[in-house]
Formats: structure tokens, sequence, C-alpha cells
């Protein structure tokens, strides 16, 4: 039900869409696991309905933070899966990480007293097909991966296989940092992925 309200895919249509990119065999994706850390704990403490409101916030987070043809999907109670077409496993794993970061340093007002809530994830990253040649072999080395998360401590994504990652340090004012974050904060999107908006804004500005 809760994927009907938020229109992400259930567990069977996500694979047949995954099955139809495998058969057609005309790019890279890579797949995502993504658990959410002592969902359990959450349930106990807070109850169910502010279990449920996590989920959503969960897959709103997803969705907010993914390009318009990747896919989303909750595979089972407090676990997703995302889609990333024509993407390497690294751009999927800096994207994930994206939102990782995001949910470690906020906390989300949910539940009917609006509580403040620390929402963690772990995550696995496999890709088609350096990773898999078939769909059954990419969940599992994506959950493979995830599994290994997990076991190194949680809130943190791992590779299905290890590779190096390069990243670019950026400077803003403080001023602008808080803007962002804030702005992050009100739209469910990480700050990365509005700078990304924002610099295909000034592309498609100056492309013409």
């Amino acid at each position: 039900m809760i994927g009907k309200i938020l229109g992400i895919l259930d567990k069977e249509d996500f694979i047949n869409r995954i099955e139809d990119m495998v058969s057609g065999c005309s790019e890279v994706f890579t797949l995502a696991s993504i658990d959410i850390d002592d969902f359990e704990t959450v349930n106990s403490y807070y109850g169910e309905s502010v279990g449920d409101d996590v989920i959503k916030k969960i897959a709103s987070i997803l969705k907010q933070n993914i390009k318009n043809h990747d896919l989303v999907c909750r595979s089972n109670k407090d676990e997703f899966n995302v889609l990333f077409t024509s993407t390497s496993a690294e751009t999927g794993l800096i994207i994930v990480e994206e939102i990782r970061r995001y949910l470690d340093k906020n906390t989300f007002q949910l539940g009917g007293r609006k509580k403040e809530i620390a929402i963690k994830i772990s995550g696995g990253i496999a890709s088609y097909p350096r990773d898999a040649k078939t769909v059954v072999e990419l969940l599992r080395a994506a959950d493979s991966a995830l599994f290994r998360a997990k076991r190194e401590g949680k809130n943190r994504i791992c590779l299905a296989e290890n590779e190096s990652m390069v990243q670019k340090t950026n400077y803003f004012t403080k001023t602008q940092l808080e803007r962002l974050a804030d702005l992050s904060k009100k739209t469910d999107k990480t700050e990365a992925f509005l700078l990304r908006e924002a610099l295909d804004d000034l592309f498609d500005k100056y492309s013409k």
C-alpha cells in the first residue's frame, strides 16, 4: 500500500523492468539494495505508525534524489531497491552515499507528535554486466554488498567489489552552505543533488 501511495514500484514490476533491460543488453546499469538500520528498534520504541512514516520518508528521499527514468521499489518491510539506468557502479555508489550522508546528519519530525527521528541506512551496489549477467545474480551481488555493509558496522554503503573513487572538493561561503542545507532539508533532496540540478540548468542556459 505504501508503495502505491508514493508511486514506487512493487517488487514484481521492478524485477520485470530489470529483466527487460538485461534481455535488451543495451547499456550498463546499476542496482542498489538499501536497508534501514535498526528498523525494528524504531517500531518497538516509537510504534508501527511512526515506523510507517519512516518508510514513507525513505521512499520520498530516494525518489527525490534519482533521475526521472530511474526506478525505486520497496522490496521488503524495511528494504528498498533502486535501479540507476545508464549508470556505472561508481556513480551509483556516489549517489547512494550522498543520500546516506544526508540521513546521517539530519533528523526528521515524524509521527502524530512530530518526534525527531534519526534514520540511518546501509546499502550495497552492483552493476550490470560487470558484477552479474542475470537478474538473480545482480540482486544477489547487491544484497551481498549490503550484507557486508551491515557486518562492517551499518550506516555505510559497499560496492559488490572494491573500486577506487575520486571525489572533488568544492568551496562555498558559510551563508551559501547554510542556505543549501536548509533547502536540502525542505525538499528531501541531498545537497549534492541540488547542486547537480543547478549545474544542469547552467549548462542548458549557456549551451544554447
